[in-house]
C-alpha cells in the first residue's frame, strides 16, 4: 500500500493527517508513527488499542484489528475518528501498513519490539551493528548470515529465521487482503489454516476461505474471487454459493432447503439463471456435500450433510428411547396421594393427569404458558424419583434457567452443556454414546430452546433405561440454533405430551400473566392504570423520545418508584442489534447515564454485562448477568461480579462478554428478572411477531413496561405467521417409531 493510498483521497474527500492536525468525531483521518504503546490486546492479539507516537510528537489512538503489532514498530493506519466514552478520539482503522524503517535506529527500534521471539532490544542493536542499514535485506534474503552476530547460534538462529519468515508470511497475506477489500484483520488466522504459502493457495480457489476460515463468508470470498479473475459463471463459485445459502438458512433456524428454494436463493444470490446450478448441485449431491432427501408429492428437501445425519439421529434415538423400558415405578393412586401431601398445595385434576402420563413415560414432553402449574410438576416428579431411591438429573441450555430450575426444586440444576461435560479443548461433549449418563431420570427445562445439534448430543448420552422429560413453554420463540426440536417431537404425536392451560390460583392475580395469556390467544394485553401496578404501556410515535423514555424509566422512574436497582434488577429488551432502538444504541445511551466508572477499551467499571457463551476454565455460562466490578487498563483485566461471585476476565476471555443494559428478545430466553422495559417500534417490523412478545413478556417476574408503538404491538400479536422452520424431524420421528 503506498503512501498516497492512505493520505490521498477518497472520492472528494481527504484523509485528515494526525501527525499535523487535530481531527474531529466522523472525519477520515490517517496516521503514521512507531506504536509507544499497547493500550489493550485481545488474547489472540487480532484486536489492538495501540498508542502510536508520531515524527512531530503527537499521540494517537488506534484501534487496529488483524495488525498483530508490537511497541517500538511503525506503523501507518487510515480509518475514521470515533470518540470512545472516556472522551478519546480514536483512530478505527479500516486500512494498515507497517512501513519498512529506513534508519538504523528504525530497525534497531523495529527487530527489538518483540516481534521475533528471542529478539530484544541488545540482541537487535547487535545484530544492526554488525549489518548496518542492510539489515533488513539480510534477514529477507541471506538470514543464514546472522550467524555473524555475536549471541547468535545455530538454535537461535533457526528460532529467528522461522520467526522472521512467518511474520513476513502474514505481512503479505495482510497486504494481498487489504489489496482486494478484505480486513487485515484475518491475516493470521488465514496463516495460521495455509501456512506461509497462503497467498497462492487463496488466489487459486479464495472460496476455501469460507470454509475454513472463522468469520469469512462466501461474500468476502467472492470479492477476492472477482479480484483475481474468477468468472461469476465458474463451477467454485457455483458449488460454493449453493452450500452458502444452505448455511445461512441454518443460521436462520432451517434444517433444510426445499430444492426450488434453494435453487432460486442461489441463483440470486450469484446473478445466475437456475438451470446453470443444477449440475453442481448434483455433483454436491453425489460428493454427499450435500443430502437429497425426496419424499413423494413434495418437493426434495437439501441438507447440508451433517444436518441431515443430527436429525436422522435424533429421530432414530428419541424412537429407541420410546421403546426402552424405565427404572421408574409408576405410581398407583395411593402413591399419588402421599406425594401430593408433600407438596405446599392441592394439585387440580389437570396436574394430576400430567403427572400420571408422564410418570414412567421413557420420553415425555410437559408443556404450558406462565401460571399453569409446571413447576409444580417437576417437584413433584422429583420427589417421586426420590422417594424410590432413583437418580435425577436436571438441566437447562443457560446458566441463568438452570439456577431458577435449582431454585424452584431445591435441587442441584445443571447447563446442558457441563451436564453433558463439554470439552472445548476438542469441540465436543465427552457424555455420550461410549460414556453415558450415569442416572435415571433427566429433566430439560427450558426445552424450547434446545436446537437440534444440542439435542442430539443429549439423546446421544442416554442410556437404555434411561427416561427423558423435556419441559417448556412451545408458544415461546424458538431456538437460536437450527430447528424447532420441542415443537417438532410434539407434533409427531408419538410421544406422551402433558398440556396444561389452566392458570392457577396464585397467578390469577398478576397483570403479567394476564398479558402473557392474552397474547398468546391473540388479543391486545390489557395495562395497568394505577401507580403501583405490574404491566404499563408507555406510547410513543418517536423513536428517539421512545429512547429517552426507556433510559428515564431504568435511571429514575422505575428505581424510584418500585426500589429496584437499575444495574441488577430492571432488563431493557428489544427485538434487535440494529436501529436506533436496537441494542447497540440502547447500551450506549444507558450506559452513558448509568456508567461513570474508570473505563478501558470495551467496557467501564459499573457496565452491567453478559456471559454470551459458556466458559469451563471460568465457570460462567452463557445468558450470565454481572456488573463491572474493576478493570485494569494496563494488563486489559476485567473483573466482573455475579450474583454469587467475581471473576476475573483477562485479555483472553474478554470477547466472551457483551454490554447488556439492553439485549435482544432471543438473548433472554431462559431468564427472568424483577423488571423488563420492552421496547417496540415499527422499525422492528421483520421481528414483530406474537412468540417474540409473548417470549419478551414472559421474561418479567414483577413489573413489565412497555415502550413504543401500540400500533407495533397490535402488529405483533395478530402475526403468528411467522416463517415456519424447514424441518422433517417429526415426520422421521413417527416413520422410526413406526418402525419399531
Amino acid at each position: 500500500m503506498s503512501d498516497a493510498a492512505l493520505h490521498g483521497s477518497r472520492g472528494e474527500v481527504r484523509l485528515i493527517d494526525l501527525g499535523r492536525q487535530e481531527g474531529r468525531e466522523g472525519q477520515e483521518a490517517c496516521v503514521e508513527g512507531v506504536v509507544d504503546r499497547i493500550r489493550f490486546a485481545s488474547h489472540d492479539e487480532e484486536f489492538q488499542v495501540l498508542v502510536v507516537r508520531t515524527p512531530s510528537g503527537r499521540s494517537q489512538t488506534v484501534v487496529a484489528r488483524g495488525g498483530l503489532f508490537r511497541e517500538g514498530e511503525q506503523l501507518r493506519a487510515a480509518g475514521r475518528l470515533k470518540r470512545h466514552r472516556s472522551g478519546d478520539l480514536q483512530l478505527d482503522a479500516e486500512r494498515l501498513e507497517r512501513p519498512v524503517p529506513a534508519t538504523r535506529e528504525g530497525i534497531e527500534a523495529y527487530l527489538g519490539s518483540g516481534m521475533i521471539p528471542g529478539v530484544g532490544p541488545t540482541l537487535a542493536a547487535q545484530i544492526v551493528e554488525t549489518f548496518g542499514s542492510r539489515t533488513l535485506e539480510i534477514l529477507d534474503g541471506s538470514p543464514e548470515r546472522l550467524i555473524e552476530v555475536p549471541g547468535i547460534g545455530a538454535r537461535r538462529l533457526e528460532n529467528i529465521t522461522s520467526a522472521w519468515a512467518e511474520q513476513h508470511a502474514v505481512r503479505s497475506i495482510m497486504i494481498f487482503l487489504q489489496g482486494h477489500g478484505i480486513s487485515p484483520r484475518f491475516a493470521a488466522r488465514i496463516h495460521r489454516a495455509y501456512g506461509a504459502g497462503a497467498v497462492p493457495v487463496v488466489e487459486r480457489d479464495p472460496y476455501r476461505l469460507a470454509r475454513d476460515i472463522r468469520g469469512i463468508g462466501f461474500l468476502s470470498a467472492d470479492r477476492i474471487a472477482r479480484s483475481v479473475g474468477i468468472a461469476p459463471d465458474d463451477i467454485r463459485r457455483r458449488r460454493a454459493g449453493l452450500e452458502h445459502v444452505l448455511h445461512e438458512a441454518g443460521l436462520g433456524g432451517h434444517l433444510y432447503l426445499p430444492d426450488p428454494v434453494l435453487l432460486e436463493h442461489a441463483a440470486a444470490l450469484l446473478g445466475l439463471a437456475e438451470e446453470h446450478l443444477v449440475a453442481p448441485l448434483d455433483d454436491l449431491v453425489r460428493e454427499t456435500r450435500i443430502v437429497r432427501d425426496p419424499i413423494e408429492g413434495q418437493p426434495d428437501a437439501l441438507y447440508l450433510r451433517d444436518t441431515f445425519l443430527a436429525e436422522e439421529d435424533v429421530a432414530r434415538r428419541v424412537a429407541a428411547l420410546q421403546g426402552s423400558t424405565t427404572r421408574i415405578p409408576v405410581p398407583d393412586a395411593h402413591d399419588l396421594e402421599v406425594l401430593e401431601r408433600g407438596l405446599p398445595f392441592s394439585l387440580a385434576p389437570g396436574q394430576r393427569e400430567a403427572l400420571r402420563v408422564l410418570l414412567g413415560a421413557p420420553v415425555g414432553v410437559l408443556t404450558g404458558g406462565p401460571g399453569t402449574g409446571k413447576t409444580t410438576i417437576v417437584r413433584a416428579l422429583v420427589g417421586w424419583v426420590a422417594r424410590c431411591g432413583a437418580r435425577v438429573e436436571l438441566a437447562a441450555p443457560t446458566g441463568r434457567a438452570a439456577r431458577r430450575l435449582s431454585e424452584s426444586t431445591d435441587r442441584p440444576a445443571r447447563t446442558l452443556h457441563r451436564l453433558l461435560e463439554f470439552d472445548p479443548a476438542r469441540g465436543g461433549f465427552q457424555k455420550g454414546l461410549d460414556d453415558p449418563l450415569d442416572t435415571d431420570l433427566v429433566i430439560v427445562d427450558e426445552a424450547s430452546m434446545v436446537d437440534l445439534f444440542l439435542m442430539r448430543a443429549l439423546v446421544r448420552a442416554l442410556a437404555p433405561g434411561t427416561a427423558l422429560l423435556l419441559v417448556g413453554d412451545v408458544e415461546q420463540l424458538p431456538s437460536v440454533g437450527a430447528g424447532d426440536v420441542l415443537r417438532d417431537l410434539i407434533e409427531a404425536a408419538t410421544l406422551p405430551v402433558a398440556r396444561l392451560d389452566r392458570v392457577f390460583r396464585q397467578a390469577e392475580t398478576s397483570r403479567i400473566v394476564d398479558a402473557a395469556h392474552a397474547i398468546r390467544q391473540g388479543m391486545l394485553p390489557e395495562p395497568d392504570t394505577g401507580a403501583r401496578g405490574e404491566f404499563f404501556f408507555i406510547r410513543t410515535e418517536n423513536s428517539e423520545r421512545a429512547a429517552e423514555r426507556v433510559v428515564e424509566l431504568v435511571t429514575e422512574r422505575i428505581p424510584s418508584a418500585f426500589g429496584l436497582s437499575p444495574r441488577t434488577d430492571v432488563q431493557v429488551l428489544t427485538p434487535t442489534h440494529r436501529g436506533p432502538l436496537g441494542t447497540r444504541a440502547l447500551n450506549e445511551a444507558l450506559g452513558h447515564a448509568l456508567g461513570g466508572g474508570a473505563s478501558g477499551p470495551r467496557f467501564a467499571v459499573g457496565d452491567k454485562v453478559m456471559q454470551t457463551r459458556n466458559n469451563y476454565t471460568l465457570e460462567t455460562f452463557n445468558g450470565d448477568i454481572g456488573i463491572v466490578a474493576s478493570l485494569d487498563p494496563e494488563s486489559g483485566r476485567v473483573a466482573v461480579r455475579f450474583e454469587d461471585r467475581e471473576v476475573t476476565y483477562g485479555p483472553e476471555h474478554l470477547d466472551d462478554l457483551d454490554l447488556a443494559w439492553a439485549v435482544t428478545v432471543h438473548k433472554s430466553q431462559g431468564s427472568e428478572f424483577p423488571a423488563v422495559v420492552l421496547v417496540l417500534s415499527t422499525q422492528h417490523y421483520v421481528m414483530l411477531q406474537r412468540n417474540l412478545v409473548y417470549t419478551a413478556v414472559t421474561r418479567a417476574r414483577q413489573l413489565l413496561v412497555v415502550v413504543g408503538m401500540e400500533r407495533a404491538l397490535r402488529m405483533a400479536v395478530d402475526n403468528i405467521r411467522s416463517e415456519p422452520r424447514f424441518t422433517r424431524l417429526s415426520r422421521r420421528l413417527s416413520i422410526r417409531t413406526a418402525e419399531r
